[in-house]
């Protein structure tokens, strides 16, 4: 179950922040009604969508409602208002829902250089891949000086992309490298050809990286070498961790073949991005990790009017997880 409070066997979720204010978010292994999540007032439920999922009047509702809020049981409908009871009672202890205020889920690296995971980030063009990495990035920079990690990014497009400009500026120097691998940095470059710049320029920063770094790779496959680039990728995500070594990978696509293979049995969190590819997320929430297809609808509707982005925790606790929205699978 989801919940604020702390417990012995507690598992770490995210960052719950509102204002300056952050609280951690966990998960319990066991249900536990002290430790549930509360609403100011069960009519946050009372929606047109939980209304219709239930073939509810506006009356019978209201009804519903009233009795569960007063901890009693409704003596007609008593089918619907158990339905209703039920589902009241699990999104308590399985989700948690912002809407409506100005609260917000971070997802943010441990402090000092402890490994946290590797990050797989899929979606089309303008989807907002790259910029929800940055903003991750940037919310580490900007914190304590003592937890600021190393980031070194490899894009073909570093000189061009403008979301990535941020990152350039003058104050993160020591803890940003960003290296172009455009096929016009490769040939203007003092090596001679793809294979010497891989060498010289990739793999010697990649072997060069001190515990704790967060590797970005950005759409590595439009590289001038591509092949020596997913060798390293998949490699990194499978041996990254015993250097202390946190991945993050950016891929146009859910299913990239051998480009995201790896990642899926490897990364800890997967970015998608709800409101620009519906139908591919719907079939992978119900084919890859067995969530029922009206479920599977269920989630992606509802991320998709939360945010922009939906991240799945794909290491235990498995969870969906969004700017305002966060639902155990």
């Amino acid at each position: 179950m989801l919940t604020l409070h702390h417990a012995p066997e507690n598992v770490y979720v995210c960052d719950l922040v509102e204002g300056k204010k952050r609280t951690p978010v966990f998960w319990h292994p066991k249900i536990n009604a002290d430790m549930r999540n509360a609403v100011d007032n069960l009519e946050f439920f009372n929606t047109d969508y939980n209304r219709d999922r239930f073939e509810l009047s506006k009356d019978q509702a209201s009804d519903i409602f009233a009795k569960l809020g007063q901890n009693e049981t409704l003596e007609n409908n008593q089918n619907k208002f158990f339905k209703v009871k039920r589902f009241v009672t699990e999104s308590l202890e399985s989700e948690m829902d912002l809407a409506g205020t100005a609260g917000k889920f971070e997802i943010n690296f441990p402090p000092g250089d402890k490994f946290e995971g590797h990050t797989l980030i899929c979606g089309g063009t303008n989807s907002g891949k790259t910029w929800s990495a940055v903003d991750r990035i940037l919310r580490n920079l900007k914190g304590p000086k003592k937890d600021r990690r190393n980031f070194l990014i490899f894009s073909a497009e570093y000189h061009n992309d403008r979301t990535l400009q941020p990152l350039k500026h003058e104050r993160f120097r020591d803890n940003v490298l960003g290296v172009d691998c455009s096929e016009t940095t490769v040939k203007d470059s003092q090596w001679d050809g793809p294979e010497q710049f891989f060498e010289n320029e990739i793999m010697f920063m990649v072997n060069s990286a001190p515990p704790g770094s967060v590797i970005l790779f950005d759409d590595a496959m439009d590289t001038p070498f591509p092949t020596q680039m997913r060798t390293l990728i998949n490699r990194m995500l499978r041996v990254g961790r015993h250097q202390g070594l946190n991945i993050m990978v950016i891929l146009h696509s859910l299913r990239s073949a051998t480009w995201s293979s790896q990642a899926h049995q490897s990364a800890k969190y997967l970015y998608l991005f709800p409101r620009s590819s519906k139908g591919k997320i719907i079939s992978y929430l119900n084919r890859d990790l067995g969530i029922p297809l009206a479920k599977a609808r269920d989630h992606v509707r509802a991320f998709s009017q939360s945010g922009r982005v939906m991240v799945v925790r794909l290491h235990a606790p498995e969870l969906l997880l969004g700017d305002q929205l966060c639902r155990l699978i």
